[in-house]
């Protein structure tokens, strides 16, 4: 931006210098015309003086050039000149067909930019405007060899080319500026024989005035490009100065003013408008400005060194009286070592020194925060070398910083386990990922530590991976509970499997005292049948009830037991199928129908497990079902993340105030001899296995449903 300024301001200086110069341009411009017009002279001398027409012819001659000098004198305008051409020589060759190609070297074609008669539309416009390669056709052929060429019979030289229609007699003569074809003047009229010698003369002579007016229309031309060109640059130079948030003073080499901004005025408590200053002189300005200041005299003692030395300096901080900093810059301007003059740029940069000043504090502050915060911190390179640590770490580690500063901190503090975890995650890290883990360490003591560390990627302010930054959370204590709390478990399963051991020992030791009652007591009833009272049959009946249901909640216990939360995740379970074995295994009464409404999912689940939810709700259906047409339904409906299930009956129903006592090991509504009332806890105890849910709806001598569900 700098330089894009002090190029447009060397321009401005260069164009104040060139203003004082107009005069004598304008007399440069001028002694060109001269010489344009005295060139043209020369040439219709030579022409004239060298060609044996008649007196008359002659006259006819000189008449046509000076009407061609005359109309071309004032044009600058490339278009006008071959237009004024075109008509001129249309007119005194008596054709009525006169074209100017401009020829383009660089694009290696002609194009016809002006023309006369029939060639034109009443708008002006050419007819077939043609565009054609250097060195094809006639006209093609004399841009390319710079000779001119008169035909008389077209139709026996292949290299004609029919425009509007068919000419036989053809004039062509090339424009040359500098040794370079410019341009062709071309003509054609429909007779053979038409154009004579001295009629190919007389254009040449023409063309050679063109070429020179056509040197001094691109002069012209470039001329007022330029100046375009620099009054758009002092415009954009205005506009980009006014606009900006520094105050500018540029001022030539005696210090006269050339220009300045609102900005630079309402620093230095200027009433004027920037363009009023235009032309002042800066000489006592410092003077006359240094009360502004907090320090006056070092204020104009550093102008005046500066601009004596004429060397650029940057960034020169001064104070003002109401506590305003400028950051200013003194910038000599130089052409080719000769010195124009120099500018003065101030900023406010109050604010930003007082953003510093804050920023400084708050650094401060937050690394006093970092530095003793429970959490280590650690910053590391991309070789893992130990950057910087905090307090807590050095607490952590029992190092300190002075030993871990420019050591490799996995060699230092991890185990082999660790170390090999830590360099993948670091891979990771150097691809821009943040990460997670755990370590062993060890500390200085060599005892072993627990981190969990959280690692991020360290970059600088090319968005570039320089490192990583690891903040270290000491989680020993918690890992030591966790190991205990393995252990306990542990310890807990084996007391399980001893526990389940001892259910299955228990109830295979109960139960055989209780067949040995039961066959006793068929025994003595067998034996003394006749000899007993219908009362005490009555009581061998009871007994062999009791001694049923003994045996039903011994077998009910050694079930519950018997579950566990290890499960086997058996996959694609197809329920249907294993609806289909339950139900041929169990036994089903007569009156009771079971209907499955539609197709039931596949899931992973443990088979066992489903078996035992899916069978003790159908036969708790079973059971408690007393209509003469039993009923009990099958369904499910699909939800996002789990399967709800339904098992319907119609039988007796439940009481709302045993809704969830039924659920609890031994609770049983209706008391029969094989029902152990545990059937319902075993389903409960599964699906907490699983997270899952069950629930029941039920009206008393309607009937229930009981819903659950199994995960996707």
């Amino acid at each position: 931006m700098e330089a894009i300024i002090i190029a447009n301001l060397q321009r401005e200086l260069e164009s104040e210098r060139l203003k004082n110069k107009s005069l004598d341009e304008a007399l440069r411009i001028k002694t060109l015309e001269n010489k344009t017009l005295k060139s043209t002279r020369v040439v219709i001398d030579t022409v004239t003086t060298t060609d044996e027409a008649s007196t008359k012819t002659k006259g006819q001659l000189i008449g046509v050039l000076d009407i061609v000098i005359n109309r071309l004198f004032g044009s600058y305008n490339i278009y006008e000149i071959a237009q004024e051409i075109s008509d001129i020589l249309s007119q005194f060759l008596g054709t009525n067909d006169c074209v100017i190609y401009a020829v383009y070297k660089d694009k290696n074609h002609l194009e016809q930019i002006a023309a006369s008669g029939r060639k034109l539309t009443e708008n002006g416009e050419i007819i077939n405007k043609l565009l054609m390669p250097i060195g094809e056709g006639i006209v093609g052929s004399v841009a390319k060899s710079g000779k001119s060429e008169l035909i008389h019979d077209t139709s026996k030289d292949d290299r004609y080319i029919e425009d509007i229609e068919t000419r036989f007699s053809e004039l062509t003569v090339p424009i040359i500026l500098n040794g370079h074809v410019i341009g062709i003047i071309d003509s054609e009229h429909p007779d053979k024989n038409f154009f004579t010698r001295q009629q190919l003369k007389t254009v040449e002579s023409i063309a050679k005035v063109a070429a020179l007016k056509v040197k001094h229309a691109l002069d012209m031309r470039e001329k007022d490009q330029s100046d375009r060109d620099l009054i758009t640059s002092q415009k954009r130079l205005y506009s980009l100065i006014s606009g900006l948030d520094t105050g500018i003073l540029l001022e030539d080499e005696n210090r006269k003013i050339i220009l300045t901004n609102q900005r630079f005025c309402n620093f230095f408590q200027i009433p004027l408008s920037p363009e009023y200053l235009i032309g002042q002189d800066c000489s006592n300005a410092a003077e006359q400005s240094k009360h502004l200041f907090k320090n006056p005299e070092h204020f104009t003692e550093r102008i005046a060194q500066l601009l004596e030395k004429r060397e650029k300096a940057i960034a020169d901080e001064v104070v003002m009286a109401n506590n305003t900093i400028l950051e200013r810059d003194y910038i000599p301007i130089f052409n080719d070592d000769e010195y124009l003059g120099h500018l003065w740029s101030y900023r406010d940069v109050t604010l930003n020194r007082n953003y510093q000043k804050s920023l400084e504090a708050q650094r401060e502050k937050y690394s006093n925060i970092i530095s003793n915060m429970n959490l280590g911190l650690i910053e590391v390179d991309n070789n893992d070398v130990i950057l910087m640590v905090n307090k807590s770490f050095e607490q952590m580690s029992g190092y300190k910083e002075y030993e871990l500063i420019g050591k490799t901190g996995a060699d230092i503090l991890l185990d082999e386990a660790s170390k090999k975890m830590l360099k993948a995650q670091v891979d990771n890290r150097v691809k821009g990922e943040s990460n997670i883990y755990e370590v062993t360490a060890k500390n200085k003591e060599n005892a072993d530590r627990y981190w969990l560390i959280s690692g991020a990627p360290n970059y600088n302010i090319n968005d570039e991976i320089i490192g990583s930054i690891g903040i270290h959370l000491d989680i020993t204590k918690q890992k030591k509970l966790e190991i205990q709390k393995e252990n306990l478990l542990e310890k807990l399963k084996k007391s399980n499997e001893e526990l389940e051991e001892y259910a299955h020992i228990v109830s295979h030791d109960l139960k055989s005292p209780l067949r040995n009652i039961s066959a006793l007591a068929n025994w003595i009833k067998t034996d003394n049948l006749s000899k007993l009272k219908p009362e005490s049959i009555q009581h061998f009946k009871q007994l062999e009830l009791t001694l049923e249901k003994m045996d039903t909640l011994i077998s009910g216990i050694l079930k519950y037991a018997s579950i566990s939360e290890e499960t086997v995740l058996d996959h694609n379970i197809d329920l249907n199928e294993l609806l289909d074995t339950i139900l041929q295994t169990i036994h089903i009464p007569q009156n009771i129908s079971i209907t499955i409404k539609q197709t039931l999912p596949t899931i992973i689940v443990d088979r066992m497990k489903a078996r035992q939810i899916f069978q003790n709700l159908i036969m708790n259906a079973i059971e408690h079902n007393d209509k003469p047409q039993g009923i009990i339904t099958i369904d499910f409906s699909e939800q996002e993340k789990h399967y709800e299930f339904s098992v319907s009956d119609n039988g007796v129903g439940i009481d709302e105030k045993y809704h969830k006592k039924i659920f609890k090991i031994f609770n049983s509504i209706h008391q029969k001899s094989h029902n152990s009332g545990i059937g319902l806890s075993i389903v409960k105890k599964i699906l907490n296995i699983y997270n899952c849910t069950i629930r029941i709806e039920s009206e008393l001598g309607v009937g229930t449903t009981f819903f659950f569900t199994l995960n996707k």
